[in-house]
């Protein structure tokens, strides 16, 4: 597979999980629009809080538009493209991010492919996950500011893939073998 994968999803869908999974089966490359938002944490001077790295997405979103996350990867993009190297974005939340990278390939090159799992499965995972975990409390403000600020169930919905992720690892692995082998 070469080209360009976008994934797309709510907090604790299992997006990171999904793209490290697609990186095994396909080789290739990461990208994580949020090491923008931390590098600017950083070039502020800010402590590395999760109300710091709001702030500061609220801001660069702000100041460049709902594509500013993904800006700084343009030419990345282009670049593995033209060697031949498949690049998987973890997270795509707007719609304009997906669309600034996508024209980084050829047409057909660019997939968005949703990672979707209820809101239960979703806290559940994320109550108990070691590093950083987030609050019931925590995933209700998040996905408010995702689905009603970011406009990132629209970015769901408009996905040309979609996986359902509420059963087991295994399942999820297969599905994105599916969808690896669909591809091409």
């Amino acid at each position: 597979m070469v080209g360009l994968v976008g994934v797309t999803g709510l907090a604790g869908s299992g997006k990171t999980t999904a793209i490290e999974e697609l990186l095994k089966l396909s080789g290739g490359r990461i990208l994580y629009l949020g090491q923008t938002v931390i590098d600017e944490v950083r070039a502020r001077g800010l402590q590395e809080t999760r109300e710091n790295e709001r702030q500061v997405r609220i801001d660069l979103r702000r100041e460049k538009g709902p594509s500013a996350l993904a800006i700084p990867y343009i030419g990345l993009v282009a670049y593995c493209f033209e060697r031949g190297v498949p690049v998987f974005v973890d997270a795509i939340l707007t719609r304009g991010e997906f669309d600034v990278l996508a024209g980084g390939v050829p047409s057909g090159c660019a997939r968005l492919l949703a990672i979707e799992a209820s809101f239960d499965i979703r806290s559940a995972r994320l109550v108990s996950r070691p590093e950083r975990p987030i609050t019931v409390h925590e995933l209700r403000e998040r996905d408010k500011t995702e689905l009603e600020g970011l406009g990132t169930g629209a970015v769901v919905e408009s996905a040309e893939h979609a996986i359902l992720n509420e059963g087991t690892l295994e399942q999820l692995y297969r599905q994105l073998a599916a969808f690896v082998d669909a591809c091409g």
